[in-house]
Formats: C-alpha cells, structure tokens, sequence
C-alpha cells in the first residue's frame, strides 16, 4: 500500500469508531495511537482513548473537545476533528471496523521492520561489525518486536474450556506420564512432579560439588534412551567432559582413569560399548563459548524446525553472556534472561530445565544444616517468579546429618532433591542414592 493508501484505511477507521463508538471494546486493548502512519490521527485515536477508559461514549463534538484539553495549539493546528476529512462524509457503518484496524497494525509491523533491517544493513556495511553479534542482536530485537506486538488470545468460556480438559484426560487416561510429560527417569520425581511438562521452566539450584550437573546430565541420558530429542548447552564443561561423565555414571568407569586417561582393557572395552548403545540416542551437545540467550534461542529453534525438540538443559544460567545496558543491575540482567527462557520453554512447547547458582550468604544462616529455601538463589527475584518449578539438590551427610530424624533412615551417599516450588503441585523431598564417585545416581 502506499502513504495515502494507509491515510484512508486510518481516515475509515477513526469515523467508522465516532459514528459507532460501542464497536470501540473490538480494537481498544490492542490498537495503539502510535501504530497511526499519520501522527495527527494517532492524536485523534488517542484521545478517543481517553474518552474511553474514562467511561464516556466519544463522538465528534467530545472527541474535539478531548484534543482541545490534551493538547489546544496541536489541535487548532491540525484542524480539529475536520482532519479526517472526506471520511466524515463517506463513512456511514462501522462494519469494516476490525478489517481497518488490521490493516493499521499490520503497516505499522511492516514500518518497523523495515526500519529495523535499515539500521542492521546500515551496521552490516561497517568494517568493525562483528557479524555474529549482529545477528544475536537483530533476533533479539525481533523477538522483541514480536512480544510487543503479541495480540491477547480470544475470550473463551469456562465451559470450552472445561470440556477441553476434559478432553485431554480422557486420552491421557491410560497412558503412561511419559506419553504426555517427560519423565526425568527418577521415579519419585516423576511421581511428584508429574514429569517436566511442556511449556514449563524448571530451575535446579545447589552449591558447588553437590552434583547438580551430574543428575541433570542423567536426566538428558534417561531423557534421550526413551527416544525424546535433548539439546543440553554446556557452559562449564567441554563435551570431552561431559561424555566422561556420562561414562562415569552409566558404566562404572572410575572418573580418576578418565581424567588422566589410565583406562584398563576392560574398562575401554566397557566404555565401547556404552558409546555403541548411544548411536539412536538424540542428545546433541552444545559447548559454545560465550554463550548468549540469544543465541541459545536460535539454536533450539532450528532444532525444533529441523528434527523436533522435546527437552532443553542448560548448564548454567549465571554463565550466559550479555551485555549490559547503562544502569542496568545484574538482577536486571539475569531477570531479562529467565523471562526470554521462560518465553522459549512456552514458544517451542517443550520444558526447560535451567541450573542455577547460590547465593553465598546462605551460608551464614545460624541453622547449620544448610537446608535450601527460594531466598538462597542467586538473584533469586525474578527466578522465582518465572520459574514453574524450583528444586535444590542437597546431601545431608555433607552437613553430619547421617540419619532422618523422623524416619531414622540413613542419610549416608543419600542426595535429596527438595522441591521449594511447584506451581501445579506438592511441595515435597525427594531421596537419591549416589554412587562413591558422585556421578550416577538411582531412586532409593
């Protein structure tokens, strides 16, 4: 369309809502004055808006009378109300209403976007440009774009509603969790959390040496054995190591030998033939240094479109890049990065399963068990409010703790998971048996 094209199609819109303003509910909640191609009728819109929200019905007179009081020399300036011209007279129903409104917002996506790719061919003819960093910077400001732009979901009745989620349990209803979730591979973890459900985040936080990333490596391994498609971003660890690790857990193999590469015949032989039951596994494994959220969206949305993706592991969140805007803190810094993990884990409909610092003030607590709560997470306010599931991993006997005071259970090699958040769920713990190298574990 060109410039006079979208003048008309806005013109048709701003008399279409004064001649029937109760049409005005239809477009209000998505349809702003600034997406108007014409600022001057943006004005006009706007303080339709403000009639509006204020309750009253706007027409021609209240409408004018609204310019007036928000801004007079702008107002006089433009004519008042007679700037939408001909449209007054020729506009008579507002039966196009949605359809202009539409067309309105969809030139102003087309404005933006075009402005956007301007400026990034602008940034791409610079010698000093980093291409890669251009690319991570120009699909964040899409997915930007794209979430600002985002129009609400349709109102639905309770009863649709009620009678899809009947809908969904009657064909769950003897299925197995994993036909619908995907199961961790620990038995009482499925059991309390239902699985890792699709569109969820779940964080699992722990101190240094508690094995937090050898049970989310495990969880990648049951994950892919059952046929579900993994990708597991590694920040800590290259993928020499974290195949080592897996050896470690799954075969036996001692971690020593591995480090220093003193294997026996017999352990190699072990280890060849774990890696050939490994083939039809899809675990992919990215170690990228300097790791950006950006770029870790990229990577799981190629997969998605590629082969499917069915779970995303990230090892660990206070080890992405970034940058930093001036003022910004890094609550802020990390609290952008969960919501955008957040925002992934719902876009791909696939869980996302996020380890996370602790705080070393948690450490301090007069309590010398140590045991975990919410507050101990490293910058723990947007975490919090994000995630849908929190979990801390947690070894009793690190702190002398080697019997449950209440079960009188030994505590010893025994790993508790402790649930502190489940939005849909009970709030429980979780024991583990690990093994004397701390890198396989089993349900007790």
């Amino acid at each position: 369309m060109t410039r006079c094209s979208d003048r008309e199609v806005e013109e048709a819109l701003l008399t279409a809502l004064l001649t029937a303003p109760e049409h005005l509910p239809e477009v209000a909640g998505w349809l702003q004055p600034e997406m108007f191609s014409d600022p001057g009728l943006g004005f006009v819109y706007q303080a339709i808006q403000v009639l509006y929200n204020k309750g009253e019905m706007p027409d021609y007179l209240t409408t004018e009378t609204e310019m007036r009081r928000m801004d007079a020399g702008r107002c006089d300036e433009m004519g008042g109300i007679a700037v939408l011209g001909k449209s007054l007279h020729r506009i008579r129903h507002a039966g196009n209403l949605p359809q202009y409104a539409a067309w309105v917002r969809r030139n102003y996506l087309l404005r933006l976007l075009q402005n956007l790719f301007t400026t990034q061919a602008g940034r791409a003819g610079q010698v000093e440009t980093d291409p890669y960093r251009l690319m991570e910077e120009t699909d964040r400001l899409l997915l930007q774009l794209r979430d600002t732009l985002q129009a609400g979901a349709p109102l639905r009745s309770l009863h649709q509603l009620a009678a899809e989620a009947i809908a969904t349990h009657r064909e769950r209803q003897n299925q197995k969790v994993s036909d619908f979730a995907i199961c961790t591979g620990f038995r009482d973890l499925d059991s309390l959390l239902g699985g890792l459900q699709a569109g969820e985040l779940c964080i699992l936080a722990g101190r240094p040496g508690d094995g937090k990333t050898a049970i989310v490596l495990q969880i990648a391994l049951n994950v892919a054995k059952a046929r579900k498609k993994v990708i597991f971003f590694s920040l800590e660890m290259v993928g020499m190591q974290l195949v080592n690790r897996l050896f470690a857990g799954e075969g036996g193999i001692r971690p020593h030998a591995l480090r220093i590469s003193d294997l026996t015949p017999g352990e190699l032989a072990a280890m060849e033939e774990i890696a050939a039951g490994w083939e039809d596994h899809p675990l992919m494994i990215d170690y990228t240094p300097g790791l950006t959220v950006e770029n870790l969206r990229a990577q799981v949305l190629l997969m998605k479109k590629r082969e499917g993706c069915d779970l995303v592991v990230l090892d660990y969140l206070h080890l992405l890049d970034y940058k930093t805007s001036r003022g910004q803190t890094m609550d802020q810094v990390v609290g952008d990065q969960v919501k955008m993990l957040k925002q992934l884990a719902q876009e791909v409909g696939c869980p996302v399963l996020v380890l996370s610092q602790m705080n070393r003030q948690s450490e301090n607590r007069a309590e010398r068990q140590y045991r975990p709560q919410l507050n101990d997470l490293r910058d723990s306010g947007v975490i919090e409010q994000a995630a849908d599931v929190v979990f801390f991993v947690y070894r009793p006997d690190r702190y002398g703790i080697e019997k449950d005071e209440e079960t009188g259970e030994s505590l010893v090699n025994v790993c508790q998971l402790i649930v502190r958040k489940n939005r849909h769920g009970r709030i429980h713990t979780v024991n583990l048996i690990h093994n004397g190298s701390f890198s396989g574990f089993k349900d007790v």
